[in-house]
Protein backbone atom coordinates (compact mmCIF):
# COMPACT_ATOMS: atom_id res chain seq x y z
CA UNK A 1 0.00 0.00 0.00
CA UNK A 2 1.39 3.25 -0.84
CA UNK A 3 1.63 6.21 1.91
CA UNK A 4 -0.49 8.33 -0.16
CA UNK A 5 -3.34 5.59 -0.22
CA UNK A 6 -2.64 4.75 3.35
CA UNK A 7 -3.23 8.21 4.61
CA UNK A 8 -6.43 8.02 2.58
CA UNK A 9 -7.36 5.16 4.41
CA UNK A 10 -6.26 6.66 7.90
CA UNK A 11 -8.30 9.83 7.27
CA UNK A 12 -11.53 7.44 6.78
CA UNK A 13 -10.68 5.72 9.69
CA UNK A 14 -10.84 8.56 11.82
CA UNK A 15 -14.23 9.79 10.11
CA UNK A 16 -16.03 7.21 11.80
CA UNK A 17 -14.94 7.31 15.12
CA UNK A 18 -17.28 10.12 16.59
CA UNK A 19 -14.60 10.12 19.81
CA UNK A 20 -11.07 9.45 20.18
CA UNK A 21 -9.53 6.69 18.85
CA UNK A 22 -6.12 5.27 19.80
CA UNK A 23 -3.06 5.02 17.97
CA UNK A 24 -3.34 1.22 18.91
CA UNK A 25 -6.80 0.96 17.22
CA UNK A 26 -5.72 2.49 14.34
CA UNK A 27 -2.68 0.88 13.89
CA UNK A 28 -4.44 -2.55 14.36
CA UNK A 29 -7.04 -1.48 11.78
CA UNK A 30 -4.45 -0.09 9.01
CA UNK A 31 -2.56 -3.44 9.81
CA UNK A 32 0.61 -0.51 10.67
CA UNK A 33 3.10 -0.05 13.42
CA UNK A 34 1.62 2.52 15.71
CA UNK A 35 4.84 4.95 15.23
CA UNK A 36 3.61 4.93 11.44
CA UNK A 37 0.24 6.49 12.94
CA UNK A 38 1.83 9.02 14.48
CA UNK A 39 4.41 10.23 11.40
CA UNK A 40 1.15 9.63 9.19
CA UNK A 41 -1.35 11.69 11.64
CA UNK A 42 1.44 14.45 11.50
CA UNK A 43 1.55 14.19 7.83
CA UNK A 44 -2.28 15.06 7.81
CA UNK A 45 -1.80 17.78 9.96
CA UNK A 46 0.89 19.41 8.05
CA UNK A 47 -1.62 19.18 5.15
CA UNK A 48 -4.42 21.08 6.99
CA UNK A 49 -6.29 18.35 8.59
CA UNK A 50 -7.60 19.44 11.97
CA UNK A 51 -6.75 16.32 14.22
CA UNK A 52 -7.01 16.77 18.22
CA UNK A 53 -5.02 14.90 20.38
CA UNK A 54 -5.86 13.81 23.91
CA UNK A 55 -3.28 11.78 26.58
CA UNK A 56 -5.15 8.52 27.05
CA UNK A 57 -7.79 8.59 25.00
CA UNK A 58 -6.44 9.42 21.00
CA UNK A 59 -6.85 11.07 18.14
CA UNK A 60 -10.15 13.03 17.11
CA UNK A 61 -10.36 14.12 13.83
CA UNK A 62 -12.72 17.57 14.46
CA UNK A 63 -13.02 18.60 11.16
CA UNK A 64 -13.01 17.60 7.19
CA UNK A 65 -11.86 19.89 4.89
CA UNK A 66 -11.84 17.28 1.84
CA UNK A 67 -15.68 16.48 1.39
CA UNK A 68 -18.27 19.38 0.15
CA UNK A 69 -21.54 20.01 2.03
CA UNK A 70 -24.13 17.46 1.19
CA UNK A 71 -27.92 18.60 1.09
CA UNK A 72 -30.27 16.06 1.41
CA UNK A 73 -33.91 16.51 3.03
CA UNK A 74 -35.17 14.65 6.26
CA UNK A 75 -36.63 11.18 4.38
CA UNK A 76 -33.95 11.04 2.22
CA UNK A 77 -31.31 10.74 5.40
CA UNK A 78 -33.67 8.33 6.80
CA UNK A 79 -33.69 6.49 3.93
CA UNK A 80 -30.09 6.28 3.85
CA UNK A 81 -29.88 5.32 7.42
CA UNK A 82 -32.23 2.15 7.04
CA UNK A 83 -30.28 1.07 4.39
CA UNK A 84 -26.96 1.38 5.74
CA UNK A 85 -28.42 -0.11 8.99
CA UNK A 86 -29.85 -2.84 7.22
CA UNK A 87 -26.56 -3.56 5.15
CA UNK A 88 -24.91 -3.78 8.88
CA UNK A 89 -26.51 -7.26 9.34
CA UNK A 90 -25.50 -9.03 6.01
CA UNK A 91 -23.45 -11.72 6.68
CA UNK A 92 -20.24 -10.28 4.52
CA UNK A 93 -18.02 -8.63 7.21
CA UNK A 94 -16.13 -6.01 4.53
CA UNK A 95 -20.07 -5.08 3.34
CA UNK A 96 -20.90 -4.44 7.56
CA UNK A 97 -17.09 -2.63 7.41
CA UNK A 98 -18.28 -0.38 4.08
CA UNK A 99 -21.67 0.89 5.73
CA UNK A 100 -19.72 2.08 8.61
CA UNK A 101 -17.73 4.11 6.34
CA UNK A 102 -20.41 5.19 4.31
CA UNK A 103 -21.87 6.36 7.10
CA UNK A 104 -19.04 7.95 8.38
CA UNK A 105 -18.69 9.74 5.09
CA UNK A 106 -22.10 10.94 5.03
CA UNK A 107 -21.81 12.32 8.31
CA UNK A 108 -19.10 14.25 7.23
CA UNK A 109 -20.56 16.25 4.72
CA UNK A 110 -24.10 16.57 6.07
CA UNK A 111 -24.72 20.78 7.45
CA UNK A 112 -24.66 20.23 10.94
CA UNK A 113 -28.49 20.38 11.57
CA UNK A 114 -28.91 17.41 9.17
CA UNK A 115 -26.36 15.49 11.20
CA UNK A 116 -28.31 15.41 14.64
CA UNK A 117 -31.07 14.06 12.68
CA UNK A 118 -28.71 11.40 11.09
CA UNK A 119 -27.75 10.65 15.06
CA UNK A 120 -31.09 11.12 16.32
CA UNK A 121 -32.78 8.70 13.81
CA UNK A 122 -34.73 5.40 15.65
CA UNK A 123 -35.55 3.91 12.36
CA UNK A 124 -34.12 0.23 12.23
CA UNK A 125 -34.18 -2.86 9.62
CA UNK A 126 -34.00 -6.79 11.66
CA UNK A 127 -33.37 -10.07 9.79
CA UNK A 128 -31.98 -12.93 10.76
CA UNK A 129 -30.17 -14.77 8.07
CA UNK A 130 -29.24 -18.55 7.34
CA UNK A 131 -25.37 -19.48 8.94
CA UNK A 132 -23.45 -18.78 5.65
CA UNK A 133 -19.46 -18.35 5.48
CA UNK A 134 -18.73 -14.75 4.89
CA UNK A 135 -15.29 -15.48 3.74
CA UNK A 136 -17.44 -17.06 1.04
CA UNK A 137 -20.17 -14.55 0.35
CA UNK A 138 -17.35 -11.75 -0.52
CA UNK A 139 -15.76 -14.05 -2.79
CA UNK A 140 -19.29 -14.75 -4.79
CA UNK A 141 -19.25 -10.79 -4.37
CA UNK A 142 -15.98 -10.20 -5.66
CA UNK A 143 -15.95 -13.06 -8.70
CA UNK A 144 -19.30 -10.91 -9.92
CA UNK A 145 -17.48 -7.84 -9.83
CA UNK A 146 -14.54 -9.21 -11.79
CA UNK A 147 -16.91 -11.07 -13.95
CA UNK A 148 -14.86 -14.54 -13.46
CA UNK A 149 -15.87 -17.98 -12.91
CA UNK A 150 -16.10 -19.66 -9.57
CA UNK A 151 -16.11 -23.66 -8.89
CA UNK A 152 -17.82 -24.74 -5.85
CA UNK A 153 -19.69 -28.46 -4.70
CA UNK A 154 -23.16 -27.56 -3.63
CA UNK A 155 -26.24 -29.45 -2.13
CA UNK A 156 -29.58 -28.89 -3.25
CA UNK A 157 -33.09 -29.37 -1.56
CA UNK A 158 -32.93 -33.27 -1.84
CA UNK A 159 -29.44 -33.49 -0.44
CA UNK A 160 -27.89 -34.16 -3.99
CA UNK A 161 -23.93 -33.16 -4.39
CA UNK A 162 -22.54 -31.85 -7.09
CA UNK A 163 -19.62 -29.79 -8.44
CA UNK A 164 -20.21 -26.75 -10.53
CA UNK A 165 -18.60 -24.32 -12.76
CA UNK A 166 -21.21 -21.14 -13.11
CA UNK A 167 -20.71 -17.48 -14.63
CA UNK A 168 -22.11 -15.04 -11.53
CA UNK A 169 -23.66 -12.10 -12.01
CA UNK A 170 -25.85 -11.02 -9.79
CA UNK A 171 -26.59 -11.95 -5.68
CA UNK A 172 -30.44 -11.48 -4.06
CA UNK A 173 -31.03 -10.92 -0.37
CA UNK A 174 -34.29 -12.82 0.25
CA UNK A 175 -35.68 -12.24 3.84
CA UNK A 176 -32.94 -15.35 5.71
CA UNK A 177 -30.99 -16.68 2.56
CA UNK A 178 -28.54 -15.16 0.00
CA UNK A 179 -29.00 -16.20 -3.64
CA UNK A 180 -27.02 -16.44 -6.58
CA UNK A 181 -28.06 -16.18 -10.31
CA UNK A 182 -25.27 -17.41 -12.31
CA UNK A 183 -24.86 -19.54 -15.55
CA UNK A 184 -24.21 -23.03 -14.84
CA UNK A 185 -22.01 -25.32 -17.35
CA UNK A 186 -23.15 -28.22 -15.87
CA UNK A 187 -26.92 -28.06 -17.00
CA UNK A 188 -25.74 -25.28 -19.45
CA UNK A 189 -28.45 -23.30 -18.57
CA UNK A 190 -29.45 -20.11 -15.46
CA UNK A 191 -29.12 -21.49 -12.24
CA UNK A 192 -30.26 -20.39 -8.36
CA UNK A 193 -27.77 -20.82 -6.27
CA UNK A 194 -28.05 -20.73 -2.25
CA UNK A 195 -24.96 -19.37 -0.57
CA UNK A 196 -25.44 -21.52 2.45
CA UNK A 197 -25.91 -24.53 0.43
CA UNK A 198 -22.42 -24.18 -1.22
CA UNK A 199 -18.74 -25.16 -0.36
CA UNK A 200 -15.04 -25.02 -1.02
CA UNK A 201 -15.78 -22.17 -3.22
CA UNK A 202 -12.80 -21.08 -5.25
CA UNK A 203 -12.03 -18.38 -8.13
CA UNK A 204 -10.86 -18.82 -11.38
CA UNK A 205 -8.61 -16.14 -13.40
CA UNK A 206 -10.95 -17.05 -16.68
CA UNK A 207 -13.07 -14.28 -17.63
CA UNK A 208 -16.43 -15.90 -18.60
CA UNK A 209 -17.64 -14.90 -22.00
CA UNK A 210 -20.76 -12.64 -22.15
CA UNK A 211 -21.19 -9.06 -19.95
CA UNK A 212 -22.34 -9.53 -16.64
CA UNK A 213 -25.18 -6.94 -17.71
CA UNK A 214 -26.14 -9.23 -20.33
CA UNK A 215 -26.15 -11.91 -18.94
CA UNK A 216 -28.93 -10.57 -15.98
CA UNK A 217 -30.89 -9.23 -19.17
CA UNK A 218 -31.20 -12.31 -20.47
CA UNK A 219 -31.89 -14.49 -17.01
CA UNK A 220 -34.03 -11.11 -15.91
CA UNK A 221 -36.67 -12.28 -19.09
CA UNK A 222 -36.41 -15.83 -18.20
CA UNK A 223 -36.38 -16.41 -14.42
CA UNK A 224 -37.98 -13.08 -12.25
CA UNK A 225 -41.66 -14.39 -12.72
CA UNK A 226 -40.45 -17.82 -11.44
CA UNK A 227 -39.83 -18.96 -7.56
CA UNK A 228 -36.42 -19.00 -6.06
CA UNK A 229 -36.52 -22.52 -5.04
CA UNK A 230 -33.28 -24.29 -6.21
CA UNK A 231 -33.91 -26.71 -9.15
CA UNK A 232 -30.26 -27.38 -9.42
Amino acid sequence: MSRSIRLLHLLQLLREYRYPVTAQILAERLQISQRSVYRDIESLRSQGVHIDAAAGLGFQLKEDFLLPPMTLNETEIEAMFLALYWLKSVPDQALNEASISVLAKLNAVLPEHRQNLLQQTTLRAFNVWLPVNQALVEQVRVSIRSQVKIFFDYVDEQQRASARTVWPFALGYFNDKIVLAAWCELRSDFRNFRLDRMQSLSLSQELYPQFKQQLFQQWWTQEVCRSTTDKN
